[in-house]
């Protein structure tokens, strides 16, 4: 996953810690909530405005796939 820091729509992994119960990662703050969310909220969106948030979501899957 190292290959994907400093990607613009990735955030980044700060630190990751391990107790006796569970792992914890810290990472960076992603304000603007959750992308379920907002397509609730705004109802509907154009179908140029589906296409920019398709074409941001397919570009990291493409970086991730780039090994």
């Amino acid at each position: 996953m190292h290959h994907l820091a400093g990607h613009p729509n990735v955030i980044s992994i700060k630190g990751a810690y391990e107790d006796a119960v569970a792992v914890h990662v810290v990472m960076e703050l992603c304000a603007g909530g959750e992308l379920f969310d907002r397509i609730i909220q705004r109802g509907h969106y154009t179908e140029r405005k589906a296409a920019e948030l398709i074409r941001t979501i397919v570009g990291v899957v493409e970086t991730c796939h780039s090994l």
